[in-house]
């Protein structure tokens, strides 16, 4: 079995991090499940990869969610509040100025109308692939399952269907093992630049739709922690590592995926 450098490269990788630790006085509230690791890291020297995974030279993982609406990149909920840049250009010029049309907007017109998991998991298996990853949620907030904790999901807006549970049921149909993957971790910084405005007139200062409090469950609540520019991926915000871990746990205990 393969030891703790492919562990190491998981966690390079950004596929098997953790959260940063919330301070002291206002600790995570966890749900303890007996299990082979605690939340020391030197338990962590146990960890020995799954014979499958060690087998398996070939996996595909679906990035797969509303941004590919406007099919102009997978930072679209990002960089489409940030004045000047091409997505900011074309979500003007298709869609309307963010301080009235904005991510939200995006989510209702990602229908999934023409996606067929069997198909397309017999096209992977046929080409080899020995596993599959199906994107969870991504730094845009919206999650691709029927969230327990989240309102702004799949199941309950755009396609009103669970995007994870039928990729799932499809790789264990075509006999691949299923992972999950989620990027949820870093959006709070991530997604700051919703509670931008423009730097010119003639909207100087009309704050894009991410400032409207009744939409602060997709974009966060107004903060200053902004990724980038030296920033931390990871938030300092305790009330947030929580949310993480619920959503997060959420879709590991529903699911059940080999790979996270």
């Amino acid at each position: 079995m393969l030891r703790r450098p492919f562990l190491s490269t998981l966690i390079l990788c950004g596929l098997f991090a953790s959260p940063p630790a919330p301070a002291a006085d206002t600790p995570v509230k966890l749900t303890h499940v007996a299990g082979p690791f605690t939340a020391d890291p030197a338990s962590l020297d146990k960890y020995e990869t799954p014979d499958w995974f060690r087998d398996a030279k070939f996996g595909i993982w679906s990035h797969w969610g509303p941004q590919a609406v406007p099919r102009a990149g997978d930072w679209y909920a990002r960089n489409m509040y940030v004045y000047g840049t091409p997505q900011y250009e074309h979500h003007l010029k298709t869609y309307g100025h963010p301080s009235k049309h904005g991510y939200k907007d995006i989510i209702p017109l990602w229908k999934a109308e023409k996606f067929e998991p069997d198909a397309l998991m017999a096209l992977y298996a046929k080409a080899g692939a020995k596993y599959f990853v199906s994107m969870g949620v991504h730094h845009d907030n919206f999650d691709l399952w029927d969230s327990k904790y989240h309102r702004w999901n799949a199941v309950r807006m755009g396609p009103h269907r669970d995007i994870v549970g039928d990729w799932q049921k499809a790789a264990v149909k075509a006999g691949l093992r299923f992972g999950v993957s989620e990027h949820l971790g870093a959006s709070y910084g991530w997604f700051a630049t919703s509670h931008g405005h423009d730097e010119v007139f003639p909207l100087l200062g009309v704050p894009y739709d991410g400032a409207d409090p009744q939409y602060a469950d997709l974009y966060h609540p107004k903060h200053d922690e902004r990724f980038g520019g030296g920033q931390p991926w990871y938030t300092k915000n305790t009330a947030y590592h929580q949310e993480w871990y619920n959503r997060v746990t959420d879709l590991v205990t529903r699911y059940k995926p080999d790979l996270l």
